[in-house]
């Protein structure tokens, strides 16, 4: 059974799915900048000419063309508007434009026949370049998904088909087993009269079974009336004994079964048949129950029927039994259908597997392999989780326990690894033998990969929070780099004035100058390195540090303008919590964050203080506060203070404590606000403490 995964996307995108290659129709100096430009940014781009595009188009190998104004305006695009008309449905490659605004007026013919087209303006800036393309190959990739998400949902659909069809097979493989069963039961019966024959001048030891039968024994006339029953009759219906079996028989039956009932009786009577009926009879206690009939006749040697013999049997219970196994099958079938795991169930003596028909959906098996063998499983689990999971199921199939799971990777018939975790019920005999297990294989491939691209986001989300923060202090970072920068020239200008008069001490005061304008240059270096370390993007890598060090770099940018503001700080240290296991560019991005909140709350207070305290919890936790001396947090958004979008100020974007939240719990540590005894808000959050690595014994993890 094909699915999306097994046949090639329309036009030989297959071969093309996820490509990143870029066609660069330029000449000159354009072609060398942008292919310069393009190159350094990771992205695979090589020149081409229209006809080449042209091609790509129609092979469908090509991700997306960057184009010039010169290029569209030199050449004949025929083949090329020809192979844009030509795309399939799903297919519309992007286009970036590099032209300059003036010229678009004229081009406006041209870009609507190429379709998707982006705009780069000359001079060309290469931050622009590079979005333009990069936006370019999502739209050309979700092209792709698209197509490919559609022929998914068609092998679906045509799943469900040859499911039906299957189901279809198995009801007319069923009928024809219950036709059989029928057969041999209507055998059964003739034998059975062929036994009454032989026992026939047996009365007495034939009444003697009748009355100790469960079953109401009956025989009835050549017309169908009765004329003999056995006592259990009058015991389960309370009929009295004076009343003629035929009436208490008709007046036991329930008034709506009774016309089908006759019907059925005349019916047989007419041709000879067997008789079978379902009825409801009235027992002793003028409650109904679900009865069973069941007659023959008996013919002489000209065939000309003499006697019906027949019982009647409670089938109540077995009727509840059976509609509750229907029932259960229902449920089941249901289930396997609903879900994506694949159900289980191995036979342990044998070796054998069978496998539900949401399995070979789920991993793209044939319906031909529903059974396998042990062996079949453990080949299609990857090698390097092999032993492992084979380890793991002899032990659980050994021991005592009745739960068994394990998590691997799986080869599905798409010749890929699916990432599955295995849950099994251990079935055991009296002897405590494992006999059987019944269990699901659940697929977490999309969960893994969901969670990868969730934390992705997290990460970009807690950069561009870092950015942001800059951002918004760009104009006190541009004052504070410009004074030691001032300083350098005036120490050079002066300097050189006194080395222009050289006079006797000259010497000793240029050394002092000169000094001076080095501290000072090393101070502006300083602040732009924490700068570059605090927005570089880069992955999470908690190690020791020392927490004071972390709170004093992050200081170093997060109180550049309490002097303007007129804001006094100070930080207190407890030497016990020293060191923590973090990633130190994320905490100080709390810090920060934290601080310049705390900077903003005590606008137009008369009492301007930020207090940074750290302390020991406890053995293996150190707390960070920072205390403002602010008008608090209102009572409205206390609440959902760390939520995000949340914000006491109109500008504010809402993420920055959401953010620290996020930070601080992946840390595996907590992030909470309260109010300050002297008014204003303390921000508290704890980090894991780790001994000093110095002092640490050697060989201790």
């Amino acid at each position: 059974m094909a699915t999306a995964a097994d046949r090639p996307l329309p036009g030989a995108a297959a071969k093309a799915e996820g490509s990143r290659r870029l066609a660069i129709v330029a000449g000159g100096e354009d072609l060398q900048l942008i292919l310069e430009l393009l190159g350094t940014a990771g992205f695979e781009c090589a020149p081409a000419a229209l006809r080449d595009v042209a091609a790509g188009i129609v092979e469908d190998d090509l991700a997306a063309a960057v184009l010039t104004e010169e290029m569209l305006r030199s050449a004949d695009l025929r083949e090329l508007e020809a192979a844009v008309e030509g795309q399939p449905p799903w297919s519309d490659i992007p286009f970036v434009l590099v032209a300059e605004p003036a010229a678009m007026e004229g081009l406006s013919g041209t870009v609507r026949s190429l379709g998707r087209v982006a705009l780069v303006e000359r001079p060309i800036r290469p931050i622009m370049l590079r979005n333009a393309v990069e936006a370019a190959l999502r739209a050309r990739s979700r092209q792709r998904q698209a197509v490919s998400f559609l022929l998914q949902r068609q092998d679906a659909e045509e799943n469900l088909r040859q499911l039906t069809s299957t189901l279809e097979k198995r009801v007319r493989e069923r009928m024809r087993d219950l036709r059989a069963s029928n057969q041999r039961l209507v055998q059964e019966i003739h034998e059975r009269h062929a036994t009454e024959e032989r026992l026939r001048e047996s009365e007495e030891l034939y009444r003697y079974t009748v009355e100790l039968s469960r079953q109401m024994v009956w025989t009835a006339t050549p017309e169908g009336r009765l004329v003999t029953v056995n006592r259990r009759f009058y015991d389960v219906t309370g009929t009295a004994e004076e009343v003629q079996p035929h009436e208490g028989w008709l007046n036991a039956v329930h008034e709506e079964d009774r016309p089908h009932l006759m019907r059925y009786w005349s019916d047989a009577l007419a041709s000879g048949r067997p008789h079978h009926a379902e009825f409801r009879m009235r027992i002793a206690d003028g409650s109904y129950r679900t009865f069973v009939a069941r007659a023959a006749p008996r013919f002489d040697e000209e065939g000309r029927i003499i006697r019906w013999y027949g019982f009647t049997e409670d089938v109540t219970e077995h009727k509840h039994a059976n509609a509750a196994r229907r029932e259960a099958e229902e449920r089941y079938r249901l289930a396997a259908k609903a879900t994506n795991d694949a159900i289980w169930d191995l036979d342990v003596v044998a070796g054998r597997i069978q496998w539900t028909a949401s399995e070979t959906a789920f991993f793209g098996y044939p319906d031909s392999e529903e059974m396998t063998s042990l062996d079949w499983w453990e080949e299609r689990i990857h090698p390097e989780d092999r032993a492992r999971v084979a380890r793991s199921l002899d032990t659980a199939i050994a021991g005592s326990g009745t739960r068994w799971e394990e998590p691997y990777r799986f080869l599905t018939a798409r010749g890929g690894y699916a990432d599955a975790v295995d849950r099994g019920f251990i079935i055991r005999n009296e002897a405590g033998e494992t006999v059987r297990m019944v269990g699901a294989m659940s697929d977490l491939t999309d969960f893994r990969r969901a969670e990868a691209e969730i934390r992705s986001m997290q990460a970009e989300l807690i950069h561009v929070s870092r950015l942001s923060a800059m951002g918004t202090m760009a104009s006190t970072l541009a004052h504070e780099l410009n004074q030691p920068l001032t300083a350098v020239s005036s120490y050079i200008r002066g300097s050189r004035r006194r080395l222009d008069q050289q006079e006797g001490n000259s010497l000793g005061e240029v050394r002092e100058a000169l000094e001076a304008a080095e501290n000072a240059a090393l101070r502006a270096g300083h602040l732009v390195k924490r700068l570059r370390e605090l927005v570089a993007k880069g992955n999470v890598s908690p190690r020791p540090e020392q927490l004071a060090k972390v709170i004093q770099d992050a200081s170093l940018i997060a109180f550049l303008d309490e002097h303007l503001l007129g804001v006094t700080h100070r930080i207190e240290f407890d030497p016990k919590a020293e060191w923590v296991e973090v990633d130190p560019i994320q905490i100080q991005q709390v810090v920060i964050n934290l601080v310049r909140n705390a900077l903003q709350a005590m606008e137009g207070q008369a009492r301007r203080e930020v207090v940074i305290r750290t302390r020991l919890v406890s053995k293996g936790t150190a707390e960070v506060s920072v205390a403002d001396t602010g008008t608090g947090i209102p009572a409205e958004i206390r609440e959902a203070l760390f939520s995000p979008f949340q914000s006491t100020r109109v500008e504010g974007m809402g993420i920055g404590l959401s953010i620290s939240r996020t930070i601080i719990e992946a840390h595996g540590g907590r992030i909470w606000a309260e109010d300050a005894p002297d008014g204003g808000t303390i921000f508290r959050f704890t980090l894991p403490r780790v001994p000093d690595p110095e002092l640490e014994p050697a060989g201790t993890a």
